[in-house]
């Protein structure tokens, strides 16, 4: 598969994210580049976020610069369902389906693609903070609407938004937080 390509700019700081979205092996594979000015200063990563046929997330890899610290991240769902970063479990993350990094808009997609068929539901996601890097339980809402758009709404940040989706499950409008560029 030729994969989806996009590119998002960042409206919360100063960055941008270039992405492709694309099935291989029997698995969908998300990956892509990310740069921005973080509070800690310029930060430039790459990723790959490897999901089941299901959209279940199983791994993901991260690498780069935040500041001037170098970032190195394994992410895997291990055996019993729990995630662990670089061979450490993560506390209080069995069972949760989906990761979502913080600093990129692209993970959405995989729990809109897993949630289109149904129009909707909860995501209970292992979220990587942009904060301090950590992996935590994020519960989540997508809801369907019209038109390509999903209501979303994060338990932790209680207020909800509208995102634009197209046709490959990845968000062209997230606001205040990102926006796909021509």
């Amino acid at each position: 598969m030729a994969g989806a390509l996009i590119l998002w700019r960042r409206l919360d700081v100063p960055g941008h994210d270039a992405c492709n979205l694309r099935f291989d092996s029997g698995q969908w594979h998300l990956d892509g580049a990310a740069a921005w000015r973080g509070r800690a200063g310029p930060a430039h990563l790459v990723y790959e976020v490897i999901c089941g046929e299901d959209w279940h997330s199983r791994s993901a890899r991260i690498q780069g610069r935040v500041g001037g610290q170098g970032l190195s991240l394994s992410i895997r769902r291990g055996a019993g369902g729990e995630w662990r970063v670089n061979g450490d479990e993560v506390p209080g993350s069995h069972g949760l389906t989906d990761l979502d990094l913080a600093f990129t808009a692209a993970t959405h997609a995989l729990a809109l693609n897993r949630l289109k068929l149904s129009g909707g539901g909860d995501s209970a996601a292992a979220w990587l903070d942009e904060a301090d890097w950590r992996l935590r339980p994020l519960h989540r809402t997508y809801r369907r609407t019209d038109g390509g758009r999903w209501d979303y709404r994060a338990a932790e940040g209680g207020s909800g938004t509208t995102l634009t989706v197209n046709r490959h499950g990845l968000v062209t409008d997230f606001p205040g937080f990102w926006t796909q560029e021509d």
